[in-house]
């Protein structure tokens, strides 16, 4: 599952109830994973995604948007991959 989610991670663009449902997990379940990963050193956790919806896309689509749907609503985390995440997810090569 941490392998399917890093993936998921580095190809962006999802706000995370949607990639649990995709995942057939509820939110807590992947929350508890992002959270482990992020003790494991393959995600990061930010402040606010900042990346507002606009005309052209009426929610939220950073990589890693924990659900803001665009608001920029305070306590949204934004989960980036680590260079230890990318490499799992095969995004560069292993040294």
């Amino acid at each position: 599952m941490i392998l399917t989610i890093a993936r998921r991670l580095m190809d962006g663009g999802f706000i995370l109830p949607l990639l649990a449902a995709e995942l057939n997990l509820p939110p807590d379940a992947l929350t508890e994973r992002l959270f482990m990963m992020e003790r494991l050193g393959f995600v990061e956790r930010s402040g606010e995604c900042g990346e507002p919806a606009g005309e052209t896309a009426p929610s939220c689509c950073c990589a890693g948007c924990s659900g803001c749907g665009g608001t920029g609503s305070p306590g949204v985390v934004r989960y980036t991959l680590t260079e230890k995440g990318r490499r799992l997810a095969g995004a560069e090569p292993r040294r």
